[in-house]
C-alpha cells in the first residue's frame, strides 16, 4: 500500500526492467490498457480531477493532482494502488476526488493498528490514521486550492488492503483478525462520524498464492469479515491474489513482501478496489471501460430434454443412465448449485394432484451449497422432498435440520451391506469425465402395510465397480406430514404410485461469470470454463435408457418370496419394463443474472449458436456443437467463454451472443480472469449424536469404528449395525416387532442377491463410472447377513487446505 511498483528504473539491481510500467506500455497486449497513464510525449499523465494527500512516515508532506510519485520513496519511479484506483473513480464519477493515504510498512492489524473495540493498548497507527484523515479533513482549501469549498465535501469510501505482518503471526494475530477488522470498521466509522462509510477489503496478495494453511487462514477472515450480514450491501470483499506475478518476470525479485515490485500486480489492484469501492458508492457515475463492480453476475437455467409420454400403468418406478463429468474446470466456491441431468419423481393421481402441496424425490449428480467436501467431481443425492420442503432426506444421516430438531435426518435407511454412505452425499471416483451413471428408485415391500402407506422407494445404482440396492426412504418421511395435515393422507408417496411422465432438465442454479464493458459502454461477459462430456466422435451424451416399471417388474416377486415363495432374482426387468423414447429437440433457458433481488436483470445467452440438442437414437439424448465456437480437448467440449451483449434496435430485447476472445477489448480486463478455487472457510465436521442414551448408542453399533478416506480429501468414520438397530429405524415410529419383520426380510435380501449382477437393465452403449472404491466395504466376519455400514463422522484431517485442487 505504501508504494513498491516499479515505474521505470532497470539495470541489473531491477531485473533489467522486467515486470515495470514502462514494461508494461511497451508490450502492445497491456499497451492499451495503461496507456492513460503515460503522455504522449513520455511524461507521465496528471489526473487534475484527483488528488492525493499523503504523509510519509519522518518525511514530507506530498499532496497533489494524482500522477506517480505518492509512494513511500517520494520519486516518480514508484507507484501504489492509489494511482489506478483514482482513475478508476475519476473515470466514473464527475465530482472532485481528495484521496488520502495512510500507509506504512511493517504495521500489523493486531498490535500497529488495534482498533478501540479490540481491548487492550489501540494502536498507535490507528490513532494516527484518524488523526490524518481529520487533518486532511480539516486543511482542504489550504492543501488544494482548486477545492469548491462551498460543495463541502462526503466521506465516500475506507478502503483497507493490508496483512502481512498478521500472516507472519499464526499464533496470536490470525485468530484474532477477523474480529479486529470488524472493530476496526465500527470504529473507523464511529470516529469519522460516518455510520455507513462503505468499506473495501483487498485481500493479502504478496507471493503467497499459494501459501501455507495459517495465510489461507487470514484471507478466509478477510473474506468472512465482507460476508457478515451486518455488512450487506456496505462492506466488500476484492479478491487479489490472481494479481500476483511470478518474482523472474518482474523488477525486484526478492521482493515477496512487495509483490516483487511489479507494475503490473500494483496497477490490478488499484483497479480492482477501485471497482469494488464504485460498487457501494451511490450517486450519478459514467461508464468506466473494465469488470463492472459488485453485480452478482451468474449463469443460471435449464436444459430441457424432451421425451415421449409413458404408459400410465408403468409406475412402480424408473432407471436411467445419466453422463457423470466436471462441469467446471475448477470448483468455484460454495454459491456453486448445479445439477447434471436428472429427474423429478411425484406420486400418480387418478385426477387432479393436491391443492398448495409440492413432495417429490429429485436429487441425482450434481453440486450443492451445502455440500462442505466439495470436488469438481459431482457427488449423487437421493433428494426426497415432503410436503412443501417442510423436510428434506438427502441419505442415510443427511438431510435438513439438526439433530435436536431433524427435518429429514432420520428419512433414508440403509440397505446395502456393501456400499457406505457418506454424510456429505456418494462419491463417484475422482476423475470422471463422460461415463454414464445407473440409477433408479423402485418400490419394495420391506415394511408392514400401514393405513398411511408402506411404500419403500428402494435406490438402485447400476455403477462399474457396485450395482444394486443401496437405500431406501422410509415411509414415515412422507407419511409424518400428514400428522400435521391430515387432508394428504394417501396422496403422499408413501402410498401413492409413482407418475411415469417425469420431466427430464439439466438445472443450473449457478456457474460464476464477470461483465465488462469498454470505452464506448459496450457490454461483454465471460463464463467460467464450462465443460460437456464429449464422444471419440464429438457428440456429447447426457441420457440414456430412460425406463419405467410396473410392479411385475420387480415388487411382485419380492412381494411373493416374502409371503413364502420362490426367492427373486432382484433383475428388474422383462415384461414390466419400458423405455421412454426421446423424440428430438430441445430448447435451453440458460441466462446471465445481474444485481440484487431488486434490481435482477436476467439476459438470455444464444445458446442454439453453439449446440444442437439431438436424439442420437430413440434411447439416447446429447448435444452435437458448433466446431467454431467449442473447444475440444481429450473427453471434454469446452463451451464458448466470452459472449457480447447484442440487442434491438430499440433496446427491448437482448441476448448474450458468443464470440471469440480476439474479438473482446483487452480494456474489458475480461482475459486476465482466472477461475480458481476460491478461499473459504474450512467446513465443519458432520457428526452425529454422542449421547448414550441417543438412537446412536442405544442399542448401538455391533462392530467399528472403521475409517474410509475417500477421494474428496475427507475422512468418513463408520460402525456396522444390525439392520433393525440403525438410527433411521430407531426414528421411524415403528413397534420393535414391525422392525423384527424387517430384519427377517432384508435378511433374504442379503443372502440371495449378490452385489456383482446386473439389476437394472444394462446400457447399450457407452461405459459405466465409477462410484468412489473407498466407499466398497466388506461387512466384519460374522456380520455378513442383516447388518449395515453407517456414517457417523466426515471430516476434513487437519491441515487439510480447502482451497488446493484435489488430483484424481
Amino acid at each position: 500500500m505504501a508504494g513498491h511498483a516499479v515505474a521505470d528504473l532497470d539495470g541489473k539491481d531491477y531485473n533489467d526492467g522486467k515486470g515495470t510500467l514502462k514494461a508494461l506500455l511497451a508490450d502492445p497486449k497491456s499497451a492499451k490498457r495503461v496507456g492513460h497513464l503515460q503522455n504522449k510525449d513520455g511524461t507521465w499523465a496528471v489526473r487534475s480531477s484527483v488528488w492525493v494527500r499523503y504523509q510519509r512516515e519522518n518525511a514530507s508532506l506530498l499532496k497533489g493532482p494524482l500522477s506517480l510519485g505518492f509512494s513511500i520513496y517520494g520519486d516518480t519511479h514508484h507507484f501504489g494502488p492509489e494511482l489506478q484506483f483514482g482513475n478508476v473513480i475519476a473515470d466514473a464519477i464527475p465530482q472532485q476526488v481528495l484521496i488520502i493515504k495512510t500507509a506504512w510498512g511493517g504495521k500489523s492489524l493486531y498490535t500497529d493498528f488495534r482498533p478501540p473495540s479490540s481491548g487492550g493498548t489501540v494502536g498507535p497507527y490507528y490513532t494516527r490514521m484518524i488523526e490524518e484523515v481529520r487533518a486532511a479533513l480539516a486543511n482542504l482549501k489550504r492543501d488544494f486550492p482548486a477545492y469548491d469549498s462551498s460543495q463541502g465535501y462526503e466521506l465516500s469510501g475506507f478502503v483497507w488492503y493490508q496483512g502481512w505482518n498478521d500472516g507472519i503471526d499464526p499464533k496470536n494475530a490470525i485468530p484474532e483478525y477477523e474480529q479486529n477488522l470488524v472493530n476496526l470498521i465500527k470504529d473507523v466509522r464511529k470516529d469519522l462520524d460516518a455510520p455507513k462509510l462503505p468499506v473495501v477489503i483487498g485481500e493479502l496478495t504478496g507471493p503467497w498464492v499459494q501459501a501455507p494453511p495459517e495465510w489461507t487462514a487470514l484471507r478466509q477472515a478477510q473474506a468472512a469479515v465482507a460476508a457478515r450480514p451486518e455488512f450487506k450491501k456496505s462492506v466488500v470483499f476484492v479478491q487479489t491474489h490472481d494479481f500476483v506475478r511470478p518474482a523472474a518476470e518482474s523488477p525486484n525479485p526478492g521482493h515477496g513482501h512487495h509483490e516483487f515490485g511489479n507494475a503490473e500486480t500494483g496497477f490490478l489492484v488499484g483497479d480492482a478496489l477501485g471497482k469494488g469501492m464504485l460498487s457501494l458508492m451511490s450517486g450519478p457515475q459514467k461508464p468506466v471501460a473494465g469488470l463492472v463492480a459488485a453485480q452478482d453476475e451468474f449463469l443460471a437455467g435449464y436444459l430441457i430434454v424432451p421425451i415421449a409420454k409413458a404408459n400410465r400403468n408403468y409406475n412402480a418406478g424408473f432407471s436411467m443412465y445419466v453422463a457423470a463429468w466436471p462441469l467446471l474446470r475448477n470448483y468455484p466456491g460454495h454459491r456453486f448449485q448445479t445439477g447434471l441431468p436428472g429427474t423429478w419423481m411425484f406420486a400418480q393421481y387418478d385426477g387432479a394432484a393436491p391443492k398448495d402441496m409440492y413432495s417429490d424425490i429429485e436429487g441425482g449428480l450434481g453440486w450443492w451449497r451445502d455440500t462442505r467436501f466439495p470436488t469438481e467431481t459431482p457427488k449423487f443425492l437421493m433428494g426426497g422432498v415432503a410436503p412443501n420442503f417442510s423436510e428434506i432426506a438427502n441419505g442415510p444421516g443427511h438431510g435438513w435440520g439438526t439433530w435436536d430438531e431433524p427435518r429429514g435426518l432420520y428419512g433414508v435407511a440403509q440397505l446395502s451391506p456393501w456400499l457406505l454412505f457418506p454424510l456429505d452425499g456418494m462419491n463417484l471416483k475422482q476423475g470422471v469425465s463422460g461415463e454414464l451413471f445407473g440409477y433408479g428408485y423402485l418400490n419394495l415391500p420391506l415394511c408392514d402395510i400401514k393405513p398411511t402407506g408402506n411404500q419403500c422407494w428402494t435406490l438402485f445404482f447400476n455403477a462399474n465397480n457396485f450395482k444394486g440396492p443401496v437405500a431406501f426412504f422410509l415411509p414415515h418421511f412422507f407419511a409424518n406430514s400428514t400428522v400435521k395435515e391430515p387432508r394428504l393422507v394417501g396422496q403422499l408417496l408413501d402410498s401413492r404410485p409413482s407418475d411415469p411422465d417425469r420431466h427430464v432438465q439439466m438445472e443450473t442454479q449457478y456457474i460464476p461469470c464477470r461483465m465488462a464493458s469498454d470505452s464506448t459502454g459496450q457490454m461483454f461477459a465471460r463464463i467460467a470454463p464450462t465443460s460437456f462430456p464429449r464422444e471419440a466422435n464429438g457428440d456429447s451424451v447426457l441420457v440414456h435408457q430412460d425406463t419405467v416399471y410396473n410392479k411385475s417388474a420387480l415388487y411382485d416377486s419380492v412381494e411373493a418370496w416374502f409371503a413364502g415363495g420362490a426367492p427373486s432374482t432382484g433383475v428388474v426387468g422383462g415384461q414390466g419394463a419400458s423405455v421412454r423414447t426421446f423424440t428430438g429437440g430441445g430448447r435451453a433457458t440458460w441466462e446471465i443474472r445481474s444485481g440484487d433481488d431488486k434490481t435482477e436483470k436476467k439476459v438470455p445467452i444464444a445458446w442454439q449458436d453453439f449446440a444442437t440438442p439431438t436424439a442420437f437414437d430413440p434411447q439416447t439424448f446429447g448435444y452435437k456443437w458448433n466446431a467454431e465456437t467449442t473447444r475440444k480437448k481429450g473427453p471434454l467440449v469446452t463451451l464458448p467463454e466470452y459472449f457480447q451483449w447484442v440487442s434491438d434496435a430499440e433496446g427491448k430485447t437482448a441476448k448474450w451472443v458468443p464470440v471469440a476472445v480476439d474479438k473482446v477489448p483487452v480494456e474489458t480486463g475480461l482475459q486476465k480472469l482466472t477461475w480458481e478455487r476460491p478461499v473459504e472457510k474450512p467446513e465443519d465436521a458432520y457428526t452425529t449424536p454422542t449421547d448414550p442414551k441417543s438412537s446412536w448408542k442405544s442399542p448401538g453399533p455391533a462392530a467399528g469404528p472403521f475409517t474410509a478416506r475417500l477421494g474428496d480429501g475427507s475422512v468418513v468414520t463408520y460402525f456396522w449395525y444390525r439392520f433393525a438397530d440403525q438410527p433411521a429405524l430407531l426414528n421411524a415410529n415403528l413397534t420393535d416387532a414391525e422392525r423384527e419383520r424387517m430384519q427377517v426380510r432384508v435378511e433374504k435380501l442379503h443372502r440371495a442377491w449378490p452385489k456383482n449382477q446386473n439389476y437394472l437393465p444394462p446400457p447399450k452403449r457407452g461405459k459405466l463410472a465409477n462410484i468412489d472404491p473407498a466407499l466398497i466395504v466388506k461387512p466384519p466376519k460374522g456380520l455378513e447377513i442383516g447388518y449395515v455400514p453407517i456414517a457417523t463422522r466426515q471430516e476434513l484431517p487437519a491441515g487439510t487446505r480447502v482451497n488446493a485442487p484435489l488430483k484424481p
